[in-house]
């Protein structure tokens, strides 16, 4: 989690938690305020157009994983403009470690962009995710990190999941980033 909440977090966590019908009208008003379709919202969150229309058309229920990518979207449109992406793959109970998603690295504003994996296929697909998402580099798991070089391009760093070892992971990650 961001370490200062933006505000749309707040909100839709608080819609969410009164009743579904309250967060689809708060979705739906954040949607209208940022021009976002809900084809957009599915690409963005990586939320199934079909179950985006089930909530936001039949008010239907939603996983909690489901209300968390929506958030997690949403949310990063408020961030400040990156100089550098760093996707770190790892199990979410890991990701829920980590505090701050925004830092400054030898001048540079970095963001912290987050790619929840629980199986070795989820390896695979976020690792080409944070590809696709144009990430600068990723950080994951030592006994993920040689895996993943088989499949994208980009510089990885690997770590044991732990916001200090993730933070100095980061700072090594952009420092190589910086020298090619």
């Amino acid at each position: 989690m961001i370490s200062e909440e933006p505000e749309i977090r707040r909100e839709l966590l608080a819609a969410a938690m009164e009743s579904n019908e309250s967060f689809v009208n708060r979705l739906k008003l954040t949607m209208k305020q940022r021009g976002i379709s809900t084809r957009d919202l599915s690409s963005g969150s990586r939320v199934p157009l079909s179950t985006l229309n089930k909530i936001i058309l039949e008010g239907r229920d939603l996983r909690l994983s489901t209300l968390g990518n929506i958030i997690n979207y949403l949310s990063s449109l408020d961030l400040p403009q990156a100089d550098m992406i760093i996707g770190i793959v790892a199990t979410r109970p890991s990701l829920d470690n980590i505090s701050r998603h925004q830092l400054m690295l030898n001048g540079k504003r970095i963001t912290l962009k987050e790619y929840p994996a629980s199986s070795i296929e989820d390896v695979i697909s976020a690792a080409v995710n944070a590809e696709r998402d144009h990430v600068n580099g990723l950080v994951c798991a030592s006994i993920v990190a040689n895996f993943i070089e088989k499949f994208v391009r980009v510089p990885i760093m690997s770590v044991k999941i732990e916001e200090p070892n993730v933070m100095e992971s980061v700072a090594l990650l952009v420092n190589k980033i910086l020298k090619e």
